[in-house]
């Protein structure tokens, strides 16, 4: 028989710890705040009973009379680890209101971005965020933009969950980042966005690091296609190369042989030969330099028989 009543007590108890929170409500149940901002929740219970808040801050003692409702509020709200619980008489029902609060880095910016950079090289670069809470919510990403202003996240770290450190906290995030050519010009930052949920702002609150013009030196490469010429003996032959290089290419000329004569002139990434002789035919070079590396365009040329007078 004694069996038989504690294990009543303990199914009883069992049943008591499973409704200890139910008869309560609060609304919101999940409150995000930015630090230093107003913060208000209403505790509802399921019927009308004496009531109380136990919180370091707007908390209150038990009411005198039983009510249908008990409002809880800050008019400024600095506890970082906040957890007003809501309670009636005897402590028969409790329930914690969920807060979370949160605060913008005091400052984003990065490190390690050289004055140039050369084509085809690793660098690595860093985000630094500073004071920033929760950093459980926190989400880095690094962007580039083309000179056509086309955005794209290059890289990102997201929230580390495990952290549930509430205070303000700071840290460094890398990038390991290779540039082409076609990076010259544009422009690369990275974001510290606070991914806060539905209750949370949106959209989510961030802020940017100062965007930076990338200076991305990179070898010549001929835009001219190479290509066969047929000339008559006697006409002028002029020739013009052009590369895309940074820095700006020199150019030079590699002529046939017999080509090095007066009446051939090489001028930059131009070169002219009045009247051209059989002998002048072959491979016209142009070499674009500088300081990266360089590229060559030929162009074959056939001289045919002199032109009709």
């Amino acid at each position: 028989m004694e069996f038989v009543l504690v294990l009543l007590v303990l199914l009883l108890s069992s049943c008591c710890e499973f409704t200890y929170a139910e008869c309560l409500e609060i609304r919101p149940p999940r409150l995000v705040v930015k630090h230093g901002d107003p913060a208000s929740a209403i505790c509802t219970p399921d019927r009308p009973q004496r009531m109380g808040w136990e919180a370091n801050k707007g908390g209150g003692s038990l009411s005198g009379t039983e009510l249908g409702f008990l409002p809880w509020a800050v008019n400024r709200l600095t506890d970082w680890s906040i957890k007003p619980v809501c309670y009636t008489d005897g402590g028969e029902c409790e329930k914690t209101l969920d807060i979370t609060v949160y605060k913008l880095p005091t400052k984003v910016s990065m490190s390690g971005l050289p004055g140039q950079m050369v084509e085809g090289r690793q660098y690595e670069f860093k985000c630094h965020v500073q004071e920033v809470a929760p950093v459980n919510s926190l989400y880095v990403s690094f962007y580039k933009a083309s000179a056509n202003l086309i955005k794209t996240e290059i890289g990102s770290h997201p929230p580390q969950i495990m952290n549930t450190t509430k205070e303000p906290t700071s840290g460094e995030y890398t990038l390991q980042f290779t540039p082409s050519r076609g990076d010259h010009g544009a422009q690369l930052w990275c974001s510290a966005r606070l991914e806060l949920g539905e209750e949370g702002p949106q959209p989510s609150p961030k802020m940017e690091s100062e965007h930076v013009s990338l200076n991305v030196l990179y070898m010549p490469i001929s835009v001219t296609p190479e290509r066969s010429l047929e000339i008559k003996e006697g006409d002028n032959l002029s020739l013009r190369c052009q590369a895309d290089g940074n820095p700006t290419p020199l150019y030079q000329w590699v002529v046939p042989q017999a080509s090095s004569t007066p009446n051939t002139r090489a001028e930059g990434s131009v070169v002219n030969v009045t009247h051209i002789a059989r002998s002048q035919a072959g491979n016209y070079t142009c070499i674009a330099t500088n300081e990266v590396g360089n590229s060559t365009w030929t162009v074959d040329v056939k001289v045919t028989g002199k032109k009709d007078k």
